[in-house]
C-alpha cells in the first residue's frame, strides 16, 4: 500500500528549523520516520537599505521583472517591508512589474499574500526561469531577484549575458546553524551506524553546509563515504552536481523539483 512505502525507513531532512514539518508529514504518511537535521538557519538581514532601495525602484516603475526563487525570498521580503513601514509601497510596486515564481509553492506564498504571479516555469529551477525569459526580449530590462547572498549567482550572470540589467536584493541571510555540536556528532554517528536510510537535499547550500558542520569530526572523503551508504536525494540538477563534485552518489532526482515529488520518487526506488 502507498502509505507503507517508507515503512521502517528513516529519512533525514536538511531544511531549516520551522520549515520541515510539512515535509516530515509527507514522510510519516508513507510510513517512514523523519529525522530532522537542519543545515541552514534563516536570519533576517542586518541591513535593510537594499530592500528600501528596491521598493523605491518598484514605486517609480524601474523594475520590469521580479523573480522569486523561494518561499523564503517572499516571506522575508514582506517582513523587511513591514519593518520599514513600506509594505503597501511594495505591494503596489509589484503590480507594475512582471512577477515570476520559480515553482508552485513560491507562487502559492505570493498569492496568499495577494501578490499577483505572472509566470511559473514548467521546470522549477533557475534553468527553467532562464528558459522563460529567453522567450522574451529582456535586453536592457531591469530584473530584481530577492534572495540570500549565499545563493548561486549563476542565474544573475546568465541573465546579464542576455543583456538584462540584474540586481540581487538580499532579503535574508542563510547561515550554518549555531550551537549544534552535539547534534552534528550524533547525526554523523547515526549516519555511519546505519540508522538513517535516506537523506534529502533541497539545495547546494544544504550540501555544502552539511560538509562544513561535520568537518570537525571527519574528513570530506569520510563524510562522502558515509553518505554513499544511504540513498541520497537531490531536488534539482544543481544540487545533484554539487553532490557529485563531492563524490557523493545521487540515488534520486525527481522529475519535478519539489519535495513531494522527491519523497514519491524515493519511495518508488524501494517499491517500484
Amino acid at each position: 500500500m502507498v502509505q507503507d512505502q517508507l515503512k521502517g525507513k528513516t529519512i533525514a531532512i536538511t531544511r531549516p528549523c520551522g520549515q520541515a514539518e510539512e515535509e516530515a508529514e509527507m514522510v510519516r504518511r508513507k510510513g517512514g520516520t523523519p529525522y530532522f537535521f537542519p543545515t541552514i538557519e534563516i536570519k533576517a538581514p542586518t541591513d535593510l537599505a537594499p530592500v528600501k532601495s528596491f521598493i523605491e525602484s518598484l514605486s517609480v516603475g524601474k523594475a520590469d521583472y521580479v523573480i522569486f526563487m523561494s518561499v523564503n525570498g517572499v516571506t522575508n521580503l514582506l517582513d523587511a517591508a513591514q519593518r520599514l513601514n513600506q509594505l503597501t509601497s511594495l505591494e503596489e510596486g509589484l503590480r507594475r512589474a512582471v512577477v515570476i515564481a520559480v515553482g508552485p509553492r513560491t507562487a502559492q506564498e505570493l498569492q496568499t499574500n495577494k501578490i499577483r504571479v505572472d509566470l511559473v516555469p514548467s521546470r522549477y529551477t533557475s534553468e527553467g526561469v532562464l528558459n522563460v525569459l529567453k522567450q522574451r526580449e529582456i535586453k536592457c530590462k531591469r530584473v530584481f531577484i530577492p534572495r540570500t547572498p549565499a545563493a548561486s549567482p549563476a542565474l544573475m550572470e546568465k541573465l546579464r549575458e542576455l543583456g538584462a540589467l540584474v540586481d540581487e536584493v538580499y532579503v535574508y541571510e542563510s547561515a550554518i546553524p549555531v550551537d549544534t555540536a552535539g547534534v552534528n556528532e550524533k547525526f554523523l554517528r547515526d549516519l555511519t551506524d546505519g540508522r538513517i536510510d535516506a537523506i534529502v537535499f533541497g539545495s547546494s547550500l544544504c550540501v555544502k553546509n552539511l560538509f562544513k558542520m561535520l568537518g570537525a569530526y571527519s574528513s570530506t572523503a569520510s563524510i562522502a563515504a558515509a553518505l554513499n551508504r544511504v540513498v541520497v536525494v537531490a531536488i534539482g540538477p544543481v544540487t545533484a552536481k554539487t553532490l557529485a563534485e563531492l563524490e557523493v552518489r545521487v540515488g534520486v532526482v525527481p522529475e519535478e523539483h519539489l519535495f513531494l515529488e522527491a519523497i514519491d520518487a524515493l519511495a518508488n526506488c524501494w517499491h517500484p
